[in-house]
């Protein structure tokens, strides 16, 4: 560029500042298929420092807090993409999360089929899944957490998980990611991703990680069987009797207590039924139940690999004794 033109260039700069019409230059945002996702997770600690899923996946302490105060403005943008013109005003209210985990995948680890965003929410809902615990990522970053106060660079954010409400699937969760927890997750993270290539089982394990975010309990017990029914497949004949005789054949022996289990589930599932068609609200216990149900025969596919058959779990359930 000539002198003359860079001249120009700097006085029409100044001109807009003076104006209050400068919008400085955004570098393009970040695509997460090109950069290194640190995802955060809050809801509890790790029990150790650090523990590598596998090359390229890592899982760690850190600490941040990541809030969304509201904040107001009162005019249209000059152009899109421009900010609001002041004057802005603070507001009441807004979201605050912990991260005290966090979930580092590198830039070049692409471990399973998933995309990557996605790969670390499978990460997560396989901590869900076996801690039971009230985990959520609020936000993925491009930075490591604990990098970004020296950064000479502002991180890109994705919001992911910020709902403000979140069921609890067990009574009593753990205080803490334990090392088993971790041992297990890194053992079902690949082996186990390809059971998500199935239709079902992907419906299923989706419908029942995402029951958490239900707007009511009526709508969270719908969802736990929802889960159970994609997964099982019991038909459209005598629904409450295929799907509990597939259920308890497929959890438990042949014996007193496989008995026992059938009758609890198809009390369950009139819970489920009640929701659905009596809008009756289910009590907490048959809620905590009914996400356990879901829970172990999701846990049970991924640790055997294979996917439960109808037919197969009712011929089982015809051996009595």
């Amino acid at each position: 560029m000539a002198e003359s033109q860079k001249s120009d260039a700097l006085l029409e700069k100044w001109r807009k500042i003076e104006e209050g019409t400068f919008e400085p230059e955004r570098p393009p945002p970040a695509h997460p298929e090109r950069v290194p996702l640190y995802g955060g997770i809050s809801g509890l600690p790790l029990a150790i420092p650090e523990f590598v899923l596998c090359d390229g996946l890592v899982i760690r302490e850190t600490f941040a807090h990541v809030m969304a105060p509201y904040l107001m403005a009162f005019a249209k943008p000059k152009k899109r993409g421009a900010p609001h013109p002041s004057p802005w005003k603070a507001a009441r209210g807004g979201l605050g999360f912990d991260i005290t985990v966090e979930v580092a995948l590198a830039q070049s680890s692409r471990p399973t089929g998933l995309d990557r965003l996605n790969t670390l929410w499978w990460v997560l809902a396989l901590l869900r899944l076996k801690t039971g615990a009230p985990l959520r990522m609020p936000v993925v970053s491009d930075i490591a957490f604990a990098a970004i106060p020296s950064s000479s660079v502002e991180p890109n954010l994705w919001t992911i998980e910020m709902p403000p409400r979140q069921f609890r699937t067990i009574r009593h969760p753990p205080k803490e990611i334990l090392t088993e927890h971790l041992e297990w997750v890194r053992d079902t993270l690949v082996a186990g991703a390809p059971l998500l290539d199935d239709a079902g089982f992907n419906r299923a394990f989706q419908t029942f990680d995402s029951a958490i975010w239900a707007h009511s309990p009526g709508s969270a017990v719908i969802m736990a069987w929802a889960s159970l029914e994609t997964l099982f497949r019991p038909g459209r004949r005598q629904i409450t009797k295929t799907l509990a005789s597939c259920i308890a054949a497929f959890l438990y022996p042949a014996g007193p207590e496989r008995d026992r289990a059938y009758q609890w589930i198809e009390r369950l599932y009139e819970a489920r039924g009640n929701a659905a068609h009596a809008a009756q609200v289910p009590e907490a216990q048959q809620l905590l139940d009914s996400f356990e149900l879901a829970r172990r025969s999701l846990s049970k596919c991924l640790d055997s690999r294979s996917l439960p058959e109808a037919e197969e779990l009712l011929a089982r359930w015809k051996e009595r004794r």
